[in-house]
């Protein structure tokens, strides 16, 4: 286990970051990529770990891949009908996201696909993916009464028809819109709300036909007419608002920071958290249609309901340091979905909060942070439990703070922010490095 150690004060992220590349749109480029016919270029593909493990999925599955530099990938495809059976387990490593999507991938293979993750991912719910694509006419298994992960798919596309989500994820939806794909009837998806559009948005750029409604009751319907994707040519994919809000938080929570994001993907449904911080008196400006200016300033507590919690679910971590350097109570609820993150985010993130002072509770849906977070002797040990939104949340909290700490877990940081290390230094003026934990 490797610890981020910090080892002198630092200071509330000032500067330009130019954040990496978007995870969640990376692994949906990836995936295009293979079910289109003919090349398509990536460019500015995710280097994280997870991305990784898509590349390898996806050429397992019949594409050819070819890495130009770090992040510009080229990839033939093979559309719908041309993807095959692989040779080996599918291995997911710690992505979520690629577990559900290539499950939906898996229903176009004429063949047996089987899907795995590390022990982290096998432990998240996967019957909320397997039972709508089995509904639909999938022939799908998974263990512990078809809830997690390893699953088997044999290869029999969905039919098509209707189907209601009961809890609003953007992933499931994902699977379900990647195995329409070789639907023998038009697939309409319908959410509770709308969340991140990115597939049906690639969809799109490829070719198909993606019909998108609020309904008279107002859930969310997303319709999709099969086809075979056509290549685009080029996918760019801008920076990833999920790993820039850490520093965004962190630098609109203190007066005087002043920071720049430049290359931010700003689309619908990801900028949840920026609103958050803005009704808390934060002084963040958009210039442009990829940059963001966060002037730091002294905030306020808030109230973060259910309906908000679709737009910023991986931000909650990055939002709990400006909860905790805020004035005046913070409250989040409706957030019961992040119990079944990479780990329980609820308590890692009241835990982390309360290793620094803060005073926390939670419930099944949600937490308060009811006072906030001061700087102590000494050097402070945080637990992330394996997780690498929680790890990074108390990197910046603890430079904001000044506060020496020793980050436990830190490893995980690389399934999704590699270069965060060096960033976290440059923008926070820090003395930091990795080291091999006891």
């Amino acid at each position: 286990m490797a610890e981020l150690v910090i080892s002198s004060r630092g200071r509330a992220p000032e500067g330009v970051l130019i954040p990496p590349p978007d995870k969640s749109i990376s692994h949906r480029a990836l995936l295009g990529a293979l079910l289109a016919l003919g090349t398509t270029t990536v460019v500015g593909c995710s280097r994280a770990l997870d991305v990784e493990a898509t590349r390898r999925a996806i050429a397992a599955l019949g594409a050819a891949v070819r890495v130009v530099d770090g992040t510009t990938l080229e990839i033939r495809g093979v559309g719908p009908t041309g993807v095959v059976e692989p040779d080996e387990v599918i291995d997911v490593g710690n992505s979520g996201t690629l577990a559900r999507l290539v499950l939906g991938v898996a229903t176009l293979v004429p063949g047996m696909v089987v899907v795995t993750g590390d022990a982290s991912v096998r432990r998240r719910p996967m019957d909320r993916v397997v039972l709508p694509l089995r509904a639909l006419g999938a022939t799908i298994r998974a263990r512990w009464g078809d809830r997690r992960l390893p699953a088997v798919v044999v290869g029999s596309r969905i039919r098509g028809g209707v189907q209601t989500l009961p809890v609003p994820s953007a992933q499931v939806k994902s699977a379900l819109l990647l195995a329409g794909l070789g639907a023998s009837e038009p697939l309409t998806v319908v959410e509770p709300v709308p969340t991140r559009p990115h597939t049906e948005e690639l969809l799109e750029t490829l070719g198909l036909r993606v019909e998108r409604a609020t309904l008279p009751e107002g859930q969310h319907m997303v319709r999709l007419t099969p086809g075979t994707p056509r290549t685009p040519g080029t996918v760019r994919v801008l920076g990833d608002p999920s790993a820039a809000a850490f520093f965004v938080a962190a630098a609109a929570a203190t007066p005087g920071a002043r920071l720049e994001v430049r290359g931010l993907y700003l689309g619908p449904t990801r900028t949840g958290f920026v609103e958050v911080l803005r009704r808390m008196g934060g002084e963040i400006e958009l210039l442009g249609h990829e940059t963001l200016v966060v002037r730091g300033s002294s905030l306020r507590g808030t109230t973060v309901g259910a309906s908000e919690v679709p737009s910023l679910i991986d931000e909650v971590p990055a939002l709990a340091v400006a909860f905790a350097l805020a004035r005046g109570e913070s409250r989040l609820s409706g957030a019961e979905e992040l119990r079944v993150k990479e780990s329980d985010r609820i308590e890692t993130t009241a835990a982390m909060l309360r290793a620094f002072g803060a005073t926390v509770t939670t419930t099944h849906d949600g937490l308060t942070v009811h006072s906030g977070a001061g700087r102590s002797r000494g050097t402070l040990t945080v637990d992330s439990g394996a997780d690498h939104r929680i790890a990074m949340s108390a990197a910046v909290l603890a430079c904001a703070l000044g506060q020496a700490a020793r980050v436990q877990g830190a490893e995980w940081i690389a399934t999704s922010y590699p270069g965060f290390l060096d960033d976290l230094v440059r923008l926070c003026a820090v003395e930091a490095e990795m080291v091999e934990g006891r």
